[in-house]
This record gives C-alpha cells, structure tokens and sequence, in this order.
C-alpha cells in the first residue's frame, strides 16, 4: 500500500519522516505486504525515537487493525530483512521481540483486537544506542 494515513489518532501527530534505513526497511514491508500501511508519530515510541519507529496498520492507515495471519506474517518478514539498520523490538498482539531478550509476554491489549498492529522500532545507531 503506501505509507499515508489517518493524521491523528489520540496520541501524537501521525507523519511518515523516518530515517533513511528505516524508510528502506519499511518500504520493503509494504511492497511486500500490499495490505498494509505504515506511519509513526510523534514521541513513538518515546520522544526522540519516531524517526525508527513504524506501525505497520490495514490499507485505511493507522488505526485499521490487521489480522493475525498478516501481522505474523509481516513480523517473521522484518526479523528476516538482512543488514542494517538493526531492529531493536517488535510489538504484535501480547507478545513482545527484543534484540536483546528475544520473546516474552507483553501484557497490554494496545496491539489486539480493534488496535492490532505490528509495531517496530530500531535501534538509531546499534545496539545500546539512543536519538540524538
């Protein structure tokens, strides 16, 4: 699909500025998966981090839920995209990927049901690191 969208939705404003890499990555994502789109906002996942950080929503944008077939679908694909830039976690349904601890329980509904998503975010410059 492409990566356009609802512009807000309840938490911060919704734009499509991701760092280069990033936006490499997440187009890879949509050209792949034609039922998806994408964005980030705002302070996502906190401030400083929307540059490499992505919500991959249904073709209306955020806020379209996705089913679950396609959620994992998309995920097993972004844990296979090779080379940098690094993912640092993936969210979808309650259960959370880090780079660091692989999978665990992730207990908040915020990725389920009417809100599900897959989100991702990278790491700005390697593992450890943190926006400037």
């Amino acid at each position: 699909m492409s990566v356009t969208g609802a512009s807000n939705v309840a938490l911060g404003a919704t734009h499509h500025n991701w760092r280069p890499d990033v936006r490499r990555d997440v187009q890879q994502v949509l050209s792949r998966f034609s039922a998806l789109s994408a964005n980030t906002y705002i302070g996502h996942p906190w401030p400083g981090w929307d540059s490499v950080s992505a919500d991959f929503w249904g073709p209306a944008g955020r806020g379209d839920p996705i089913g679950v077939d396609l959620s994992w679908s998309a995920v097993r694909f972004l844990l296979r995209l090779p080379g940098k830039p690094l993912i640092r976690h993936i969210i979808v349904e309650h259960s959370l990927w880090t780079s660091y601890g692989g999978w665990s329980w992730w207990s908040p509904a915020d990725h389920t049901g009417r809100l599900r998503h897959v989100h991702v975010t990278w790491w700005p410059d390697g593992p450890g690191s943190v926006p400037n």
